[in-house]
């Protein structure tokens, strides 16, 4: 039976639950179809203090697929990251100009797009990496959640050539809001560009969530819900249309199998590996089934 729903990208009134969940803080959040539209979001959602203080320091510090990214902490992770290709596809949108990271965290790539003649600014919503970022690098970084406060003061209207999120978007409470809000502080004809993960649109997903329905079972997390939507291809360019951007393009890629991270039991691994084969290949290839996305949209 359909859901009581509010759906921010179609209006849409009715949601269905998905055979996933959240275990956050002794209480369930669901996944929620819209009926209308098909975007999934989290609800209820954590509230404003509980998200600040799921990235806290130890949300860059910590080593724990069972509980955060996973083997490796995203300050080590990053620590000598060559960002060369990265800066070359940035220049194939604009050949320097004003730069927007929204979620640059402790701004490895902020830096290295100043070394090559951008100008940068970052908004990172966590103390611990805003503060790294800027005694470590002189950034210029807001320590702010993203919203429409910092639009016409922080963040000057129709100002920057490029907006960039690399797995932000998906973290927003309300993306649709947020996608508006980035339009109002880019040039007209400049860009976002948002990398956001897909995981639901994998073989393995989409077979284990079949048999989730089939026998009446749930998929729970009991990581914390960093992601409060979740996209597939469709849903992500019916995003950036919906919140006025003219062009949109969308490119899936897929994670190797030997980076995949496996947290779930021995046979849910076992087979999430053995369909990540196939599924690598029809991506690489066919360039659907995706767990990686790349949207590329024109104010």
């Amino acid at each position: 039976m359909g859901l009581d729903f509010n759906c921010a990208l179609c209006g849409g009134t009715v949601g269905n639950k998905i055979p996933f969940r959240y275990l956050f803080k002794e209480r369930f959040l669901w996944g929620v179809r819209c009926s209308k539209c098909k975007l999934t979001v989290i609800l209820p959602q954590p509230s404003v203090d509980e998200i600040t203080e799921m990235y806290a320091s130890d949300y860059f510090t910590v080593a724990d697929k069972q509980t955060h990214h996973g083997d490796t902490d995203y300050i080590s992770a990053t620590a000598n990251v060559d960002f060369t290709e990265a800066v070359k596809s940035f220049k194939q949108h604009s050949d320097g100009g004003n730069f927007l990271e929204i979620g640059c965290a402790t701004g490895g790539l902020l830096v290295a797009l100043r070394n090559n003649g951008f100008n940068v600014t970052g908004v990172e919503i966590s103390s611990f990496a805003a503060e790294k970022g800027i005694k470590d690098h002189g950034l210029n970084i807001i320590n702010k959640s993203f919203t429409k406060d910092l639009v016409g003061k922080e963040l000057p209207e129709n100002h920057f050539d490029i907006v960039y999120m690399g797995d932000v978007l998906e973290h927003f409470t309300n993306p649709v809001e947020e996608l508006r809000n980035i339009n109002r502080i880019l040039k007209k004809g400049g860009c976002v560009i948002a990398e956001v993960p897909s995981t639901l649109n994998l073989i393995s997903s989409r077979i284990a969530f079949l048999i989730y329905r089939l026998t009446g079972k749930q998929k729970t997390m009991t990581i914390p819900p960093y992601h409060l939507t979740e996209f597939f291809p469709d849903t992500l360019k019916k995003t950036f249309k919906g919140t006025g951007y003219e062009t949109v393009n969308i490119k899936q890629n897929v994670k190797h199998p030997s980076t995949i991270p496996l947290r779930h039991s021995w046979a849910e691994n076992v087979a999430k590996l053995i369909l990540q084969y196939p599924n690598y290949y029809i991506t690489k290839y066919f360039g659907i089934l995706g767990d990686r996305m790349t949207a590329v949209a024109r104010k």
